[in-house]
């Protein structure tokens, strides 16, 4: 008993700790008043009170801004500064574990190095194409190495540079995106997409998955988002790039069932609005830019398929079918090749069930 009276003593203290004090109306009234009082008295000549008011509210708000900014830039470059760090550190185990002699044990890089950016250390106007080819850099040497030397894992405390990394791209990919600014090219989003997804199967990553799989999933759905939004016809190849990113986020055995039940949903989304519209008041441009929501659901059904090694759970390809079905409800006369194709990815639901680990 004297154990939780003691408790709940101390978790009043510690809700009064943080409950803001009460301000005495007089007392704010008073500052106001001195404020004004400063105001009209400093304000320059041929400038209303109100105009001198207007304009301290102005800078203020300003300099708060440039604060925010130089923050963000700040944690940039302390974030540049650990992971070069830790790849010096890494180089160097790895110099003192290859052998002196001979070419056999050489590190091989998992992906191509990408297009190389400027070194100089980072500044306000840095674009978003150098901060993500950086953190692109970073975690291809980690996972060479890693490749390598298992044991360099255990030595250099990695999970939480690789983890900022990680979100800190998905974050500016996303941005990009929202945007609608080319200011990532395609290369470097493939690129570190295949990096993200061989990190999520080494075993650098291990207490932050989850964070990192939920922050892929954001970026997912900006990516779906951005390909219905679409209103320009004929952007085939556009359209696909977009999707062969949630494609390639795929591969991780994590990422495939939200990446599944996410484009489930607009599918279903959409055979609902087919359901309630008339065939006069259907916009073709959305008619054809779902194609492309079925079609990434096909790429990965196949990778699954044609992989082998990973299996669709039984539990997610029951509801996965049982969802495609159900799309299909009073539509399957009126709109007959949106039917077929969800028929077809039954099919293929139903076809993993045929292959065994």
């Amino acid at each position: 008993m004297e154990e939780n009276k003691g408790k709940e003593v101390i978790a009043e203290s510690g809700q009064k700790a943080h409950t803001p004090p009460q301000c005495n109306p007089d007392y704010v009234w008073l500052v106001k008043l001195a404020a004004a009082i400063s105001i009209l008295r400093t304000k320059p000549p041929g400038m209303s009170g109100q105009q001198y008011a207007e304009y301290l509210k102005c800078k203020y708000q300003a300099n708060q801004g440039d604060w925010k900014q130089r923050a963000v830039t700040l944690q940039s470059r302390l974030l540049q500064a650990r992971q070069e760090l830790l790849q010096a550190k890494l180089q160097q185990q790895q110099a003192c574990l290859q052998p002196a002699e001979g070419d056999e044990d050489k590190p091989e890089q998992v992906f191509p190095t990408p297009p190389s950016s400027s070194e100089e250390p980072l500044s306000p106007q840095v674009s978003r194409e150098d901060v993500v080819q950086r953190h692109s850099r970073f975690l291809t040497c980690v996972l060479r190495l890693q490749t390598v030397r298992n044991s360099l894992a255990s030595r250099v405390h990695l999970e939480d540079t690789v983890k900022e990394s990680i979100l800190d791209s998905l974050h500016h990919i996303r941005v990009s995106l929202k945007e609608q600014v080319p200011d990532v090219s395609m290369t470097t989003k493939k690129h570190v997409v295949k990096t993200i997804v061989e990190m999520l199967r080494s075993e650098v990553l291990k207490e932050c998955v989850e964070e990192i799989s939920q922050a892929v999933v954001e970026l997912v759905q900006t990516v779906l988002q951005g390909v219905l939004g679409c209103e320009e016809l004929n952007r085939h190849q556009h359209q696909k790039d977009q999707c062969s990113l949630v494609v390639d986020l795929s591969q991780a055995d994590s990422l495939q069932k939200p990446i599944l039940t996410a484009l489930l949903q607009h599918i279903q989304d959409f055979s609902n609005t087919l359901r309630t519209r008339n065939i006069s008041s259907l916009d073709p441009v959305l008619y054809e830019n779902v194609y492309y929501m079925l079609w990434t659901f096909e790429k990965i059904l196949y990778n699954i398929k044609d992989c082998r090694k990973s299996q669709i759970e039984e539990s997610l390809a029951k509801e996965l079918n049982n969802a495609l079905e159900d799309s299909l409800l009073f539509i399957s006369e009126k709109y007959p090749l949106f039917a077929h194709y969800i028929w077809k990815l039954g099919g293929i639901v139903n076809s993993l069930g045929t292959f065994k680990e």
